[in-house]
């Protein structure tokens, strides 16, 4: 049995996710791939997004590899750390009159962007969890927000308090994979405007990560299971017990009945 199928059975059983949850793992200068991959430039003969990849991934169940030379999104590449931060980009030129209205708000929003330190990095790898063979650095999953809320149920149950996130409602990238490894923890993720237009992410999907350690797959498999026992289920049980209220002509129509006994 792979290390990861208990976990996917019981996000079938407990959450019925629309598509594959997907490890990612970052790679050093010189690390080669620990599994076979597909490279875009080499296999697709095209540059990619990011998000691209880990559709193709969640959904075609395709492993694939990304390099600088891979990669097609700018602010993405600097998300990863492939090449560095220039002056065009942290005074806000890609913000501007697109997000922001002017440069310095601009300057702020990519200020605010979680970004790898420029080198640390060679290549970003995804695979489909069913068929993942090596240790992620995160897994990220997709789902609607009642799915989301039943992993925020799940990742709380030990020991309780808030997730908390931040979202420009862009670069869902950096949400995804740069924050849970700069800062271990679960994450609730708003997915971008790319995401949405070039990954085909639909309009009731939102994201959810975690750095991935064994005891942390633990924590969300007994975090499903025991809320799912208190009565916290996927779909939500709606509440049917009560009585109707209905217009004052219909219920005049039980008045006249009763005046006819």
């Amino acid at each position: 049995m792979d290390k990861f199928d208990s976990f996917l059975q019981d996000l079938t059983a407990y959450l019925k996710l629309p598509s594959l949850p997907v490890a990612v793992k970052m790679l050093r200068k010189g690390e080669k791939p620990p599994v076979p991959a597909k490279f875009p430039l080499q296999d697709y003969k095209k540059r990619m997004v990011l998000c691209q990849a880990w559709a193709i991934a969640k959904r075609q169940e395709e492993t694939i590899c990304m390099r600088f030379e891979d990669m097609r999104c700018a602010p993405s590449i600097l998300a990863m750390g492939f090449r560095p931060p220039v002056p065009y980009f942290t005074e806000g030129h890609l913000c501007l009159n697109r997000y922001n209205k002017t440069l310095e708000g601009g300057a702020r929003t990519e200020a605010l962007m979680p970004r790898f330190p420029h080198d640390a990095y060679e290549a970003v790898l995804f695979s489909p969890l069913n068929s993942c063979a090596f240790s992620p650095d995160a897994i990220f999953l997709s789902g609607n927000s009642a799915q989301v809320m039943r992993l925020v149920h799940a990742a709380l149950y030990h020991e309780g308090g808030r997730l908390t996130y931040s979202t420009d409602g862009r670069l869902a990238c950096a949400d995804l994979i740069v924050t849970p490894i700069l800062n271990p923890g679960f994450y609730v993720v708003l997915p971008g405007h790319g995401s949405r237009r070039l990954a085909h992410t639909n309009d009731d999907e939102m994201g959810f990560t975690f750095t991935y350690t064994p005891e942390k797959v633990e924590q969300l498999r007994e975090g499903l299971a025991k809320t799912h026992e208190a009565g916290l289920r996927y779909p939500v049980r709606i509440h049917l017990d009560y009585e109707v209220v209905f217009p004052a002509q219909y219920d005049q129509l039980f008045k006249l009945w009763e005046e006819k006994k």
